[in-house]
């Protein structure tokens, strides 16, 4: 199942070092002391890329990287496995932290932006994103754009790989989707705030029916632990996550990405791949650490979830 068919290309063009740093107790206004830090990657792309590998794939990452941090990031990729291509940036590789009191499920972010790239930086990106065959691959855009890329960077690399015979995975809200669609991405994969938020209304099937009329093939909205759904134009499915008690969910957007894009690479057709994307998304949610998939794990959720007919 390692040999895939077709290549994966993971675009994340806001990596960053994920601190996370554990407490027995947090408050705020006082000082709190931590009991335990741990560094790893962070950012969508690189965490899809993370995950697409351990599950046996051979995706290949783009992105930015600058100054130590990027290659600290760049070590921890290569520690990892995990094949990547990088525009070096002058600016720093953000670090973002994530801060857990011990024994409760939710956290806190603390997220950096990115710094702002140059002219020629984005111009690199693109001749890197132009360099690569894209015919049968799978793409997976993710993630908010840096300052200094244009608002139609997504329609552009949409459009580069549908010409190309290749199927994106758009996995952002906003302005950059909406330009985006008409370009007819494979599929539109947001959470149902950002659904509503980039859309309107509060109708969560006519919202979706409204993405597919803009021009995406299909749409699949994510709701954390409740039903997801998908739509295209000949049928809307909702697909019953497992049960689970999530430690950190932070980056189970990506395990959902990542598990569709590996399972779409073999020649699953799509309920399968969204069945085995919402396994790695609980998967994910069961580690303190983002972006790490124990197959047996995914194996054991996958037959906890259902797709149903809507």
């Amino acid at each position: 199942m390692k040999d895939l068919l077709k290549p994966i290309i993971c675009c994340g063009f806001t990596p960053c070092i994920q601190r996370i740093i554990e407490f027995n107790t947090l408050e705020k206004e006082t000082v709190n002391r931590a009991v335990h830090v741990s560094m790893g990657i962070g950012g969508k792309g690189a965490n899809t890329a993370r995950m697409a590998t351990q599950m046996g794939g051979q995706p290949k990452l783009i992105g930015f990287a600058g100054g130590a941090n990027g290659r600290c990031l760049e070590t921890m990729l290569n520690n990892e496995g995990v094949d990547f291509q990088h525009v070096m940036t002058k600016g720093e590789t953000r670090i973002c932290q994530t801060l857990v009191e011990i024994g409760h499920p939710d956290t806190t972010e603390l997220v950096e932006e990115m710094p702002a790239l140059n002219a020629n930086e984005w111009i690199q990106m693109m001749d890197l994103f132009r360099s690569i065959a894209l015919g049968d691959a799978v793409v997976t855009l993710s993630g908010k754009l840096p300052a200094g890329a244009p608002v139609d960077a997504y329609a552009q690399f949409v459009k580069w790989t549908v010409e190309q015979g290749g199927k994106v995975i758009l996995d952002a809200p906003g302005e950059p989707l909406l330009l985006a669609l008409e370009h007819k991405p494979f599929m539109v994969k947001i959470n149902e705030v950002e659904l509503f938020e980039t859309f309107g209304g509060d109708d969560l099937m006519a919202a979706c029916l409204n993405v597919i009329r803009r021009g995406a093939q299909s749409v699949l909205i994510t709701r954390g632990g409740q039903s997801a759904f998908h739509v295209d134009e000949s049928q809307s499915l909702e697909i019953v996550p497992p049960k689970i008690i999530a430690v950190n969910p932070v980056g189970s957007g990506d395990a959902v990405t990542a598990g569709i894009a590996v399972e779409l690479a073999r020649g699953k057709p799509i309920s399968e791949a969204i069945t085995t994307g919402m396994a790695c998304g609980a998967a994910n949610a069961l580690d303190l650490f983002s972006g790490l998939l124990n197959l047996k794990e995914v194996k054991r959720l996958r037959c906890e979830g259902r797709v149903e007919p809507v």
